[in-house]
């Protein structure tokens, strides 16, 4: 398993017109590859990059139950 680059949602985004880019890979547990999940966001400027981290936190710690990392 490898991080998704943001160059591949922005390859995406170009490709195929879109102005944020929402990616959520999974190795599931029944792999057998090390297992463990992967969320990568794109925006075409500032506004739709910070539009798509916000949805790309709700999928994380809302719907996926990731856990939060404390900011020091």
């Amino acid at each position: 398993m490898k991080p998704i680059p943001i160059s591949a949602a922005k390859d995406i985004a170009k490709k195929y017109g879109y102005d944020q880019i929402i990616i959520l890979g999974r190795v599931c547990h029944d792999s057998p590859l090390p297992h463990g999940d992967h969320l990568t966001t794109y925006g075409k400027n500032p506004e739709h990059c910070g539009a798509a981290a916000q949805i790309g936190d709700f999928l994380k710690f809302k719907v996926m139950g990731w856990i939060e990392e404390t900011k020091h």
